[in-house]
């Protein structure tokens, strides 16, 4: 009997930086911060936003920003997410989740989000 699978994505086809930012902006309050917290320029943003596919460092750290937001909106208030990825944290050596994450060390976010969570201080 023989199998199919389904063809691969190629990598246009897996863009979804529109969304990743729309899910970041609910709680970063403009591009101009989210290009900070990416290390890159705010117009570097619009054009993501308008539909340019970034390159996969940038696709890389976007999805990341993404997915912590998201899970940082399941038990903080979308006011304080901005503060905490931006605040030194003691989890991670006093760095910054955002620092770490344009670092590509979202295992390490992750972690502290995680402790965070669960009231674990260090």
């Amino acid at each position: 009997m023989e199998t199919t699978s389904a063809p691969a994505l190629s990598w246009p086809e897996l863009d979804t930086a529109g969304r990743h930012l729309d899910t970041i902006r609910i709680a970063i309050g403009s591009d101009r911060a989210i290009a900070s917290m990416l290390g890159v320029s705010p117009s570097q943003v619009s054009r993501w936003r308008g539909g340019q596919t970034p390159d996969r460092e940038n696709a890389d750290r976007v999805a990341a920003l993404a997915l912590v937001v998201e899970m940082l909106l399941r038990w903080l208030d979308a006011t304080v997410v901005e503060d905490w990825l931006l605040g030194p944290n003691a989890h991670l050596a006093d760095r910054t989740p955002a620092f770490l994450i344009r670092k590509g060390r979202l295992a390490d976010v992750l972690g502290a989000a995680e402790a965070l969570k669960a009231g674990v201080y260090a």
